[in-house]
């Protein structure tokens, strides 16, 4: 389960203050997918470094997992990170200069992460895995996207928090990226927060939010 409890958030500009979040509650149980309908422009960045803990202004606002953020320090911290949330970025920071397998095994061999799939096996579910030896660098966008995927989804993360994984896309390929994640989700069980500003691809998660006034309001 994660909660968020009464969580506000401002900052001063030119001497105004600018509301990013006022009062909001958030409940997810563990296992869900659910989506976040959230302007482009808007805080999207600040509620994901939130939800992963990089934002550690929410300490006391914020339980992921029954992990007691407020007893740890920052090493901690980030070990739980490592070990327990997986991203898709929607530039999705692969590292150019690294074969595609390279960029699925790093995370999981610095951090002796458990897996759900081999490397190959997960190529295969992105249809990847005659790119595996083939740099990044090399890649087109369509292919280095579905390498972030199967890097999200390879190891037994409990939180993969989703940065508008279907940004840039048209209508025909939007539903394969979607179709993709949702069965990827189906066979690892985990939970999955994304963020997006496409109401028809937020339709594929069990829970559709929208953010409204400050607050999250179920669609």
């Amino acid at each position: 389960m994660i909660k968020i409890k009464n969580l506000s958030k401002f900052f001063w500009k030119n001497a105004e203050k600018v509301e990013i979040f006022r009062d909001l509650n958030l409940e997810i149980k563990e296992g869900s997918f659910i989506s976040i309908v959230w302007p482009s422009w808007s805080w999207k960045s600040t509620f994901l470094n939130m939800m992963s803990w990089i934002d550690t202004d929410f300490i006391w606002n914020l339980e992921v997992f029954s992990f007691d953020y407020k007893t740890k320090n920052e090493n901690e911290i980030t070990t739980f990170r490592w070990k327990n949330i997986s991203y898709i970025f929607q530039n999705f920071k692969l590292i150019d200069n690294l074969t595609v397998r390279e960029n699925i095994d790093l995370v999981i061999e610095l951090n002796n992460l458990e897996r759900n799939f081999s490397t190959i096996e997960i190529l295969k579910l992105v249809w990847l895995e005659t790119k595996a030896d083939n740099y990044v660098f090399n890649l087109s966008w369509w292919e280095s996207q579905r390498v972030a995927i199967a890097r999200a989804f390879v190891w037994k993360t409990k939180l993969l928090l989703a940065d508008e994984p279907t940004g840039s896309l048209d209508t025909k390929n939007k539903k394969i990226i979607m179709d993709l994640i949702s069965s990827l989700h189906k066979k690892t069980k985990n939970t999955i927060v994304m963020i997006t500003h496409d109401d028809e691809v937020a339709k594929i998660s069990d829970i559709v939010y929208k953010m409204n006034d400050f607050n999250l309001i179920k669609s």
